[in-house]
């Protein structure tokens, strides 16, 4: 069970404020009827279906869509998992903020109820990057969805380190080869319980390095590596709309 709480870097829910940056809004899949499908690898394998529509956008700072779709799970030793997904996404001066699509209408409340699709990879640089440039870290308070394989709604924190960009390389990708940054950084957590078939377990506190390729041709995170201990899981762009 030592690796349950990766689960919650793709599968978590956060605060409302969430940083995006220029060029989102320019991606690919950002337009009525678009998709993305991210496939993951490994012991620890994440993934989700999306998709964009009522997309409105005046340029790559602001924009706004309604995200919905489904973010799959599987741990070794554990049935796979699943979260519902059906929010609002709203990207202001480069600040993106998710919302359930149900409350949109209403203020914004500080909620740990939120999925922030930057676990996944795709909302978090712009294409002005430079090899050995720095990015700050953040951290978050998350807690595993409700349609995950435990119960109890646990919550951990996540302390995302400051990234390292590396110099470009060649990647081949679904949207065929590109020339990519690796951003590297470490992914970390404090331990949490976990209900798991009635049966209530320590979580550990879990420590990874993650490499990040943006890809600035086209604005995104085409694939997202994943160490822990020496143990590889990858999560990446399998198909785009």
């Amino acid at each position: 069970m030592r690796k349950l709480a990766s689960l919650i870097f793709a599968v978590g829910a956060l605060g409302a404020a969430a940083t995006a940056q220029a060029g989102v809004c320019d991606a690919q899949f950002m337009h009525d009827g678009g998709a993305v499908q991210l496939t993951g690898s490994g012991n620890l394998a994440l993934g989700a279906d999306l998709t964009f529509a009522e997309v409105t956008k005046s340029n790559g700072d602001n924009c706004r869509a309604r995200v919905q779709g489904v973010a799959r799970f599987s741990y070794a030793g554990l049935p796979p998992g699943k979260s519902k997904l059906d929010y609002l996404m709203t990207v202001k001066g480069g600040q993106a903020t998710f919302l359930r699509y149900a409350s949109a209408g209403e203020a914004p409340q500080p909620s740990e109820g939120q999925f922030d699709l930057r676990m996944l990879g795709l909302f978090a640089y712009d294409g002005k990057l430079n090899a050995g440039q720095k990015l700050p870290g953040s951290s978050f308070r998350l807690k595993i969805g409700k349609e995950a394989p435990v119960g109890g709604q646990p919550s951990t924190t996540v302390r995302i380190g400051e990234k390292t960009v590396g110099k470009q390389a060649s990647l081949d990708t679904a949207l065929g080869k590109q020339s990519c940054h690796p951003i590297t950084y470490t992914r970390n957590s404090d331990p949490t319980m976990a209900t798991f078939q009635g049966l209530t377990i320590p979580i550990p506190g879990m420590n990874t390095t993650v490499t990040d390729w943006y890809c600035p041709a086209v604005n995104l995170v085409m694939k997202q590596d994943i160490d822990q201990g020496g143990v590889k899981s990858a999560v990446e762009i399998t198909q785009i709309k």
